[in-house]
């Protein structure tokens, strides 16, 4: 599955304590294999607020409720085994059903 976030950045997330709630999140999507843009779709941002978040930005407190439940849906799903998915059009079927409307395809660089 093509990777959407840079290796160096993927690889800060993997080995990083999950002490804050961005890196909690941060980790849950990078296990789950969603891809940044279908997780802003999934929770109604841009995908440069979920950067920022992942690069250790600070997610507000107004926020918080929103991003706990969705974090506990996404392990729940790990744990069940929906998730994670294998391929783009998997995770973009998986995004779009959880959210309800229509994520753009991601395109494959190369």
């Amino acid at each position: 599955m093509a990777r959407t976030l840079c290796p160096d950045l993927v690889h800060r997330i993997e080995s990083a304590e999950a002490d804050t709630l961005a890196m909690q999140l941060a980790k849950v999507t990078v296990e789950a294999k969603l891809p940044v843009m279908y997780v802003a779709s999934m929770l109604g941002l841009s995908r440069m607020t979920l950067h920022t978040w992942y690069r250790g930005g600070e997610v507000r407190e107004s926020r918080r409720p929103k991003i706990e439940a969705f974090i506990a849906l996404i392990e729940k799903d790990i744990q069940d085994g929906v998730l994670p998915k294998s391929t783009l059009l998997e995770a973009k079927d998986y995004a779009e059903r959880f959210s309800g409307r229509p994520v753009a395809p991601i395109k494959k660089s190369g």
